[in-house]
């Protein structure tokens, strides 16, 4: 029925051995971060130690783990993407600007820009050095978005879409893309901070984050991960939140076969699903049943998804692809190096009338690795967030999140590049980064002249 083959039992073995498989590595990875003082100190998820476990203990180096169980960790990591981003606009509202307006437009301005030197340098390094001189795939040129501000889940979850456009060797990439970003984002957004305090752009101390605090939280410690919007009696609270995340993917299933059969669009099944939650946002808009969706609820179920991704899809890169793109491979991300501080130095003085670093530094970190990097950054200048930094970029993100860093022109761009070609969407973009500068100064949110 609606195109898909039936689930063997033999299949649903291998899955429920690949998956426990995964977890186990998942147990080793948190061990391991709790254990390592280093992977605290940069901020290394157990998801993604756990995947460097599995990347070693698999085909690639020490031939432990077989090669069928990489294989399906790739497949279960494709697929997961789905699950996290279908919750994606199923929020019990829609976005508003609110009080925050003013910094909020500068932030999202920020975000847009960083994100499109991210796709029109690339493609446009690709026409006139990778591509003619090292003979890489076009499709090389969209890595560095989908690793530094996707992150780890946007890589792992591209494999579908590589794939499908016959470049197998992307997903590797990709993901060597968001580790590279994610370090870079700690270590280079920490020199950026250190910088900034003795040229003065930051009117107190740097103040490091607590190394003392407990990971393992006691009792009194323990934090809410979910509120209750259901009677018991009813339904389990995280099985309504899933049936809403279901009835998302099955709507974009239906919205990905009706664009493929009748305008002959392929529109992949993640991107469907998310416009299939905001389908199913505004069905219970207005209805009682929308008091009941708990964003927290859909962000754990969203958070089981993305660790399981992030560590089956790092387990299952392929180094001899590092390796042979290793030389157009270093020249890429180490000019983003040098883009990423130049962007954040020039723009941010003109964006953000006070705090312009703080305002800037959670962006810079989040373009370069994940949310998590960029609060990190901002609480090493802004520990008790007593800037208006972390509200406007919360209140930022809808704005942002479903079109870029692992939305909608995310899941677009390798496929625009193989229509239209590096040069064509690279000037593009160009052209793009360029509009949104003159919008920015239009509405007053950009200076050309520092505060």
């Amino acid at each position: 029925m609606f195109g898909m083959n039936p689930i063997t039992g033999a299949m649903m073995d291998s899955l429920f051995w690949s998956a426990s498989l995964l977890g186990i590595l998942l147990l080793f990875g948190t061990f391991l971060r709790v254990k390592i003082s280093w992977f605290k100190n940069y901020y290394i998820s157990a998801s993604l130690v756990a995947g460097v476990i599995g990347l070693i203990l698999g085909p690639e180096v020490l031939a432990i783990i077989p090669k069928d169980v990489i294989n399906s960790w790739g497949a279960i990591s494709g697929r997961l993407i789905t699950i996290v981003l279908a919750p994606m606009l199923i929020t019990g509202s829609l976005p508003k600007l609110g009080k925050l307006g003013r910094v909020t437009g500068a932030q999202s301005t920020w975000s847009y820009l960083a994100t499109a030197a991210q796709y029109a340098i690339p493609c446009l390094l690709s026409v006139f050095l990778f591509t003619p001189v090292f003979g890489v795939n076009p499709l090389f040129s969209s890595v560095v978005e989908q690793g530094w501000a996707g992150g780890h889940g946007t890589a792992g979850g591209m494999k579908m879409v590589f794939d499908a456009l016959g470049y197998a060797d992307g997903a590797s990439l990709s993901i060597t893309s968001a580790t590279v970003g994610l370090l870079y984002g700690v270590i280079g957004g920490t020199i950026l901070i250190n910088y900034a305090a003795r040229k003065g752009y930051i009117n107190r101390n740097v103040i490091s984050h607590d190394d003392n605090k407990p990971e393992l939280f006691e009792k009194p410690q323990w934090e809410t991960g979910s509120n209750i919007t259901i009677s018991r009696n009813v339904i389990d609270i995280f099985a309504f939140h899933a049936g809403l995340v279901g009835a998302a993917v099955v709507l974009g299933y239906l919205l990905m076969t009706i664009f493929k059969t009748y305008f002959h669009f392929t529109l992949y099944w993640f991107i469907a699903a998310m416009l299939g939650g905001l389908i199913v946002q505004i069905l219970i808009l207005k209805t009682k049943w929308n008091k009941c969706i708990d964003k927290p609820t859909m962000s754990r179920i969203q958070g089981i998804a993305l660790e399981f991704l992030v560590a089956g899809a790092i387990a299952s890169v392929k180094i001899t692809i590092i390796v042979k793109y290793a030389v157009p491979l270093f020249i890429q991300q180490g000019a983003f190096m040098i883009i990423m501080p130049a962007l954040l130095l020039f723009f941010g003085k003109r964006l953000f009338r006070e705090n312009w670093f703080e305002n800037t530094i959670i962006v810079f970190g989040t373009a370069c690795g994940v949310v998590a990097t960029g609060f990190l950054l901002l609480r090493l200048i802004d520990p008790e967030l007593k800037t208006e930094a972390a509200e406007a970029f919360a209140a930022s993100r809808p704005f942002c999140s479903p079109f870029i860093a692992g939305g909608v022109l995310t899941s677009m761009m390798p496929g625009l590049i193989a229509t239209y070609g590096n040069l064509t969407v690279g000037l593009v973009w160009t052209a793009v980064f360029v509009g949104i500068v003159i919008f920015a100064k239009l509405v007053g949110w950009l200076r050309f002249s520092e505060v």
